[in-house]
């Protein structure tokens, strides 16, 4: 048997409204819940990893400008029908 204390009241209250909903004992729904944490926990294990700060790993692009004005350059300006378009896509990789 594991006593569990759940010191924040929002938490505490969700649960008891649930089991309220769900017309089950609270224990039984936090028994449900921490079987559920740890199956997550099971799947996720290999996914471990440390998350890294974007600025410190920031690559810079650099590159030539040839001069060439690009603004009124539109892809997929010849696409009337996006619809359209997307299925015959779709059709020609089959």
């Amino acid at each position: 048997m594991l006593a569990i204390k759940i010191d924040n009241p929002e938490i505490e209250n969700e649960f008891k409204e649930y089991a309220k909903r769900q017309k089950k004992a609270i224990e039984d729904v936090i028994s449900e819940a921490m079987k559920l944490f740890l199956d997550i926990h099971k799947k996720n294990s290999g996914l471990i990893y440390n998350k890294q700060d974007p600025m410190q790993h920031i690559v810079k692009t650099d590159y030539k400008d040839d001069g060439e004005f690009l603004d009124d350059v539109k892809p997929y300006a010849h696409v009337k029908d996006t619809a359209k378009y997307i299925h015959d896509l779709r059709r020609e990789r089959k």
